[in-house]
């Protein structure tokens, strides 16, 4: 199923680059992309945090995998 249209980005990339992403701007920037009419937005913040709500205590902080995702931005 596509979650974007404008960008052409199925839910199967989407749930692919999810895990690597806290915030939706990181999100679409692992996927080399911009939204441009914003109707996915929701949807892809929607399920980032959802991820985020399923991650147990153990595992990275959401600023640890944003730096790794996207690099340490200055």
């Amino acid at each position: 199923m596509y979650l974007c249209i404008c960008n052409a980005i199925t839910d199967r990339q989407a749930r692919a680059h999810q895990s690597a992403s806290c915030s939706v701007a990181a999100f679409y920037r692992a996927l080399g992309v911009k939204p441009k009419c914003g109707k996915c937005v929701p949807l892809v913040r929607e399920m980032l945090e959802a991820k985020a709500g399923s991650r147990d205590a153990r595992q990275e902080t959401c600023s640890d995998i944003c730096q790794d995702a996207c690099g340490a931005e200055g």
